[in-house]
């Protein structure tokens, strides 16, 4: 049954072909257009645009565990220096829910540390071609 209200943060997530990112603590899906100019002599000086290209980011962060089997900064690691194109979803998992999948490529990872805190590790993934939207049948 589809989520209804507004949506608790913590079930959606980000899948890296088919697998949860490990103690995930956050994620965000940006989609953007960049309109192409079309300005000429009959525009009265007014600038005109046009449909351009469309693009997409999706990027996240998590809490560092050295013994997770699943998706983790080692994982996502060897996927970038492969440069291995990943299928992405950003995902509730939950049945009637829309989800959103594309494929991209790895194009940021950073892993940091603070005296006493948590190791953290965070990544972009830059899309590779269309974004789409579909509804989940889990």
């Amino acid at each position: 049954m589809a989520t209804t209200g507004i949506v608790n943060g913590r079930i959606l997530r980000i899948y890296v072909d088919d697998a949860i990112i490990d103690n995930e603590t956050e994620c965000a899906l940006s989609v953007s257009h960049t309109p192409r100019t079309s300005t000429n002599k009959d525009d009265g000086g007014w600038q005109k645009t046009l449909p351009g290209s469309k693009s997409w980011e999706a990027s996240g962060s998590g809490e560092h565990e050295m013994t997770t089997s699943g998706e983790n900064y080692s994982t996502l690691f060897g996927a970038m220096i492969a440069g291995t194109e990943v299928k992405i979803d950003f995902d509730t998992a939950v049945t009637g829910d829309k989800k959103y999948t594309g494929n991209a490529q790895i194009t940021s990872l950073e892993i940091s540390s603070s005296s006493e805190e948590n190791v953290t590790f965070s990544y972009t993934f830059t899309g590779n071609g269309a974004l789409t939207e579909s509804t989940n049948a889990i």
